[in-house]
């Protein structure tokens, strides 16, 4: 039987997960909707695992000097810890962030338009959780059907940049180009929610 703390714990790590899930595709909120799915998903893994935390800030690892070795394992095993809560964490945000696309795909499936899409810009988001704590948008600017226009963005790296400029209409198949600002594509968005689109050859 689920007990209140394990209910609470699931209850919002879901919240931090789903927050990542329903808006992490909208790159002008990014750095936040990140930073509170984060927040949500480390703050749920404590709950769930404070039994764990406490037990292990409990064990009597003594000094240094008079046990070494045990000092050494008790010392290892709290931050096996709290490296594998982080780990945990952040893996399950990638994952959202995947279930993300899954979720725009099925969205777009279902009523979508085409359309062409112009890159403005290729922009760096800051202060996110990541090993350089930026990450690099290529932004993309098209009309809905609602008259107004988008500016989304994709993710891009050295890989993906390469990847998605061959879909480019511009992309002659001889010369690849550091940037793709000014670069152009075919883009299916979805009629019901316009912020979500996909690249179409």
């Amino acid at each position: 039987m689920l007990k209140t703390r394990h209910f609470i714990g699931l209850l919002v790590l879901g919240i931090g997960f789903l927050i990542k899930m329903l808006f992490t595709h909208l790159v002008e909120y990014y750095a936040l909707v990140k930073g509170i799915s984060l927040f949500f998903i480390f703050v749920g893994l404590a709950v769930l695992l404070v039994g764990v935390i406490i037990r292990s800030e409990e064990v009597d690892k003594g000094s240094f000097k008079k046990d070494p070795i045990t000092y050494i394992l008790v010392s290892l095993m709290q931050i096996i810890l709290v490296i594998g809560i982080t780990g945990f964490a952040i893996v399950l945000e990638h994952f959202a962030e995947g279930a993300n696309h899954q979720l725009a795909k099925v969205i777009i499936q279902n009523s979508y338009n085409e359309t062409i899409a112009v890159v403005s810009e290729e922009r760096r988001v800051t202060k996110v959780f990541t090993t350089n704590g930026y990450e690099d948008f290529a932004i993309f600017n098209y009309q809905n059907n609602f008259g107004t226009l988008e500016q989304q963005g994709k993710k891009v790296d050295g890989y993906s940049r390469e990847k998605l400029l061959r879909k480019s209409i511009n992309y002659d198949g001889k010369r690849m180009i550091p940037r793709l600002d000014g670069q152009q594509f075919k883009i299916r968005y979805s009629t019901r929610f316009p912020s979500m689109f996909i690249v179409v050859k």
